[in-house]
């Protein structure tokens, strides 16, 4: 999966996870607005003491999830360039024996056929001297 891939699919699951928390506590948030109802006198009376009850929780629970998401991300982050790293000296490590097997052979089929050794030849990607 490509790293936009990986960031579309992280940011998507966020704002559903925060859509699906909102929606889930919107009863509560409505429970609020009806309970406090009669005691408040304006509109915005009764919609803040629903935000702070039941709302301040979602928001909450949005910003916790969305920092876990991001914490996440960077670990995985650092896992896929540790990742890469290690395979790239895995890599280097194969051309290397792959270099010493091949001039092993060279050397091998130089006895054979009564001819001084051969120079060593240079591993792939690297200019002689």
């Amino acid at each position: 999966m490509s790293p936009k891939h990986k960031m579309i699919t992280t940011i998507w699951c966020s704002i559903t996870m925060i859509a699906t928390m909102i929606v889930s506590h919107g009863h509560l948030i409505m429970k609020e607005i009806m309970t406090h109802w009669p005691t408040e006198e304006s509109w915005e009376g009764r919609i803040e003491n629903a935000l702070y009850t039941q709302g301040g929780l979602v928001f909450i629970a949005s910003f916790v999830i969305g920092v876990v998401i991001l914490i996440r991300g960077y670990f995985a982050k650092v896992k896929d360039e540790e990742l890469a790293r290690r395979e790239l000296a895995q890599r280097e490590k194969h051309e290397r024996a792959a270099a010493q097997r091949h001039e092993a052979l060279m050397g091998s089929l130089a006895s054979l056929a009564g001819e001084p050794p051969a120079k060593k030849s240079q591993p792939s990607g690297v200019r002689p001297r």
